[in-house]
């Protein structure tokens, strides 16, 4: 009996050790939330091609009054805010004593951008009762207190982001102290007297953003989630809530608790008969794929597995042909969730005319692709080229790159109109850029035919081995160039054969550059001896064509065009200072190009992100 009892004793001392080990306060009760609010953008196209995949949370909104007055702006860090949302929780449903402010940001731009929340009076000469803000890694956060009338301020540089771009700030005040956390940690803290709160300003909470430097972006491009709770989170909550939408981050999901789509619907590698289609759940699920020329949908396509990615080939269509096409998504519990009706079309016939858009290291702002694509659809496009660098370095373990940033800026376009992708470095890794698409010989290199073109499109990442003479992609490219039968020829890699970049070939502010990447020019003598028309490529974001070269001259008989068009979302670049013999045209700045081609001519166009055209050509073979 001893030795039983001196048994339950020891089991027992470590059944509470256990349950010591674990932060019990971790949870927090959901009458402390007193609001959440997701900011995401959710981009579309206008019109009727206006259309949300699925279920969709809207950021909040300043109530609607046909005449209102409007509380002043904040200047922060010597900018006007350049979007306000303003009273969209009554005042009578803030916290009047202890509270916490949580926010969950993410900066992936170069530029400074920022945010802040506060509640503040419609008073100018009235202090904020709070504020939390965010401008390019320095934070602050300030309340109005008995001992501190135009408020205590607490401050931190946020210069360690989880994955390189996320930020969690979170801010509290416990009836005697304030304490800010910066991704779960502590970071400063400060005792104070009793909150300050003058009622008689009806305070109002705001949320404003400072984008005066990156046109276009949107407050949800960099403020994903907010929340305000009704009492001081503790250390353990804290990280618990950190922990919590890392797991969003990793997984890639928009919403925490709710079945929707993470990515696509989106169209890839069409043909006459046939065309890829991929899309993410944020759970296993399996699918219908209703689609047609006309509605009601007759045809059906089903993924009867539950997985997340899901790839279909829709297959026996017709060429040159408008279709319709839903996907309608379940569950293992039953839940549906639909992309409602969108469209694509099939390849043209062999002798028709067509159209196609070039787009570049589209990278880190959906706010710029959305731009762009907006406009590409205009045109309407058959296809759209993407060449390369898809993500910033969307690798396996920045998945959000892919959720977050391209399906976010892209998916209206690609939902309608396929993409023909090449791989760039910032995909080099190829995990998710091979589970996001569906491409002939491993989705690496590959051909296809389009009208009376051919295209053929190259992995550089792997040129220093592969693109020299005897090398495998130098092989393959010589035999596929040498039995194509196609009007016009044209290539698509993502590294530059010729450019007048300023330092990624040399720094040309210093010394000479090689004008384009030493280890792609090997293969540049297959383009010049099977009649290649045009070269297109990224990685540089600028825009340049050439003249036509041939033979490192510029020869117009027999001279291929090499077009550098890296103009999506990446960071902008600049040129050497002095002209390279080879350039035609060079523009700094986000753009995109057109390609019409009707028989024996040919119309190139290229269109900065207000619609003003940068470039014009006219080539008849």
């Amino acid at each position: 009996m001893t030795i039983l009892l001196s048994i339950m004793k020891t089991l027992l001392s470590c059944f509470t050790a256990l349950l010591l080990s674990f932060p019990i306060f971790a949870q927090i009760p959901d009458e402390h939330l007193v609001g959440a609010w997701h900011f995401a953008p959710q981009y579309t196209l206008p019109g009727n091609a206006h259309n949300i995949p699925g279920p969709f949370i809207s950021p909040p909104a300043t109530p609607y009054k046909k005449v209102d007055t409007q509380a002043y702006p904040l200047i922060f860090h010597g900018e006007d805010p350049t979007e306000r949302i303003i009273n969209f929780l009554p005042a009578d449903s803030l916290p009047h004593g202890p509270f916490s402010l949580e926010m969950w940001l993410v900066d992936h731009v170069n530029q400074p951008v920022g945010v802040l929340a506060t509640v503040k009076g419609k008073d100018v000469n009235t202090e904020p009762d709070w504020l939390l803000a965010y401008y390019d890694g320095d934070v602050i956060f300030t309340l109005l207190t008995e001992d501190s009338p135009r408020g205590t301020i607490l401050h931190a540089q946020a210069d360690k982001p989880w994955k390189r771009y996320w930020h969690h700030l979170l801010a509290t005040y416990d009836g005697s102290r304030i304490s800010l956390y910066l991704n779960g940690t502590e970071v400063s803290s400060t005792s104070v007297k009793k909150r300050l709160q003058d009622r008689s300003a009806s305070p109002e909470i705001e949320v404003a953003a400072y984008m005066k430097n990156e046109p276009y972006m949107d407050m949800g491009n960099l403020l994903r989630d907010l929340r305000i709770y009704n009492c001081a989170l503790n250390s353990e909550q804290v990280q618990s809530r950190f922990e919590s939408l890392q797991t969003t981050v990793e997984e890639g999901w928009f919403y925490e608790d709710k079945f929707h789509f993470n990515a696509g619907p989106y169209l890839h590698f069409a043909t006459q008969k046939s065309i890829n289609l991929i899309w993410e759940t944020d759970r296993p699920a399996t699918a219908s794929i209703k689609y047609g020329k006309q509605l009601p949908l007759q045809e059906e396509v089903k993924a009867s597995n539950f997985e997340t990615i899901q790839e279909i080939t829709l297959e026996n269509l017709e060429a040159a042909t408008p279709y319709f096409y839903n996907i309608i998504s379940r569950d293992e519990e039953g839940n549906k969730i639909e992309s409602g009706v969108l469209t694509f079309q099939t390849a043209v016939q062999d002798e028709g005319a067509y159209s196609f858009a070039l787009i570049g290291d589209t990278e880190a702002r959906p706010h710029i692709n959305d731009r762009i694509t907006k406009m590409v659809w205009d045109e309407r496009p058959n296809f759209v080229l993407n060449l390369g660098d898809l993500t910033d370095g969307g690798f396996e373990p920045h998945k959000f790159e892919w959720n977050y940033e391209y399906f976010a800026g892209t998916r209206q376009l690609h939902s309608r109109v396929p993409v023909f992708p090449v791989a760039g470095n910032g995909e080099a890794d190829l995990f998710w850029y091979k589970k996001y698409h569906r491409l002939p010989n491993d989705e690496v290199y590959y051909a296809f035919r389009y009208g009376n073109a051919e295209f053929f499109m190259l992995n550089s990442n792997e040129s220093k081995e592969q693109f020299k003479p005897g090398g495998e992609q130098y092989v393959w490219l010589e035999n596929a160039l040498k039995a194509s039968t196609a009007q016009w020829k044209f290539v698509a890699h993502h590294h530059a054969p010729y450019s007048a970049d300023e330092n990624d070939y040399g720094n040309s502010w210093e010394g000479p550059s090689n004008y384009g990447d030493p280890t792609v020019r090997p293969v540049v003598a297959l383009y010049e001896k099977y009649g290649v028309d045009m070269v297109f490529f990224g990685h540089l974001h600028t825009y340049q064509r050439s003249l036509p070269v041939l033979d490192d001259l510029v020869k117009e008989e027999g001279g291929v065009i090499y077009v550098q068009c890296g103009g999506g979302g990446g960071n902008l670049e600049d040129f050497a200072p002095a002209r390279a013999w080879f350039s035609a045209k060079t523009y700094r700045g986000h753009h995109y190009a057109t390609i019409s081609i009707h028989h024996n001519k040919l119309r190139y166009q290229v269109f900065d992100t207000e619609g003003r055209m940068k470039d014009l050509l006219d080539i008849v073979k």
